[in-house]
């Protein structure tokens, strides 16, 4: 079975130890997954009777420390907050990243168009990626030996830090230069909230910085999917895969027609990798059968925040033009960071809330 071949090749490379899960990541696109997308001792023979639901509602909540602790423990599906940035600003972050975004280095599904890099662009996204995953140490043992050369090195690992380190002083320069600051408001929004807890981006030590704040144009509908880091990540050790709650934040900035997101009241667990494509990042919809919906209509300036362990899919966007930057279709623009929870009991101190896109 598809799982249970990818946890052998997970312990062959990394030399043993015990797995809390298997799989791949999510990333992909057939516009309609069918059961015959699965093989057949991958689709189940039955649904599972779904486990009692954590939701206190399905509709969005306003953002406050109560309501973001709700959401990373699973218990409210949204939070939103109309209006943090006004449509003029919104309408300036667009006239200057609209034509900058390029599509995604390595995305195994339709086109997706960013400014920034994305950890998701240096996971294995496929069975067929793992049979070209670089072989070599994991980056701490890389560090170890002095193996860490971004220049030569094929560790998918290194090259991410490396590149990361590009764009470590993007946002500074945005807001200095553009006085475009909203990935610092958000930030600070999220911060003031938890004054006892250490909010910081994630990193892996001096100079091993992850990047967080992408800029993302996401046009197309995906499958139904989730991201959960200490699934996605597995093929490395990553500070990203300790995290026990993982959540996401959209502050949307187009006006667009279409483009909502549905989370579904379903999480992550190992149940739900017999669902999954093994070609693609999706996963049946039987899984989420019956299961209680939010929806996120990407209203412009709005700030989104969902748990991004439960399953959910974004729907495409009415194609238009954009004529006043000279563009054949106007980009669904946000600013995207994921966010995941360190607890004291790993951190050995204060929880720890890190942010990395």
């Amino acid at each position: 079975m598809y799982p249970e071949t990818r946890q052998r090749y997970v312990l062959r490379r990394r030399g043993g130890g015990t797995m809390d899960a298997c799989g791949l990541p999510y990333s992909v696109v057939k516009p309609d997954l069918k059961p015959d997308h699965l093989s057949s001792d991958q689709f189940p023979s039955a649904v599972p009777v779904p486990k009692q639901s954590k939701w206190k509602t399905t509709d969005s909540v306003p953002l406050t420390r109560d309501t973001m602790l709700d959401l990373l423990y699973g218990k409210t599906p949204l939070i939103k907050e109309h209006g943090f940035l006004t449509p003029s600003e919104c309408a300036k972050y667009e006239r200057e990243l609209s034509r900058l975004v390029t599509p995604y280095t390595h995305n195994t599904g339709p086109t997706m168009r960013k400014v920034g890099i994305a950890q998701f662009e240096y996971q294995a996204q496929s069975q067929e990626d793992l049979k070209n995953r670089s072989d070599g140490d994991d980056l701490p043992k890389a560090l170890h030996t002095g193996a860490y050369n971004p220049l030569t090195s094929i560790l998918e690992q290194v090259r991410y830090f490396a590149d990361a380190k590009k764009w470590e002083n993007f946002h500074q320069k945005l807001a200095e230069e553009k006085g475009l600051d909203a990935w610092y408001r958000v930030i600070n929004r999220i911060a003031a909230l938890f004054p006892d807890w250490d909010v910081q981006i994630a990193s892996e030590g001096p100079g091993l910085n992850y990047f967080s704040g992408i800029f993302r144009a996401l046009n197309d509908s995906t499958h139904l999917h989730c991201d959960f880091s200490p699934y996605d990540s597995l093929t490395e050790e990553w500070i990203i895969n300790s995290v026990e709650h993982q959540a996401v934040f959209n502050l949307f900035l187009a006006p667009v027609k279409g483009g909502q997101t549905i989370v579904h009241d379903v999480q992550w667990t190992k149940d739900a990798l017999r669902y999954r494509d093994p070609e693609s990042y999706g996963y049946h919809r039987d899984l989420v059968k019956d299961a209680q919906k939010a929806y996120c209509e990407p209203t412009v300036g709005a700030l989104c925040m969902f748990n991004s362990q439960n399953m959910h899919e974004v729907e495409a966007v009415t194609p238009e033009e954009m004529p006043s930057l000279g563009m054949p279709y106007r980009p669904r623009l946000s600013l995207s960071s994921f966010m995941g929870l360190l607890p004291s009991s790993k951190t050995g101190g204060k929880p720890r809330l890190i942010f990395w896109s």
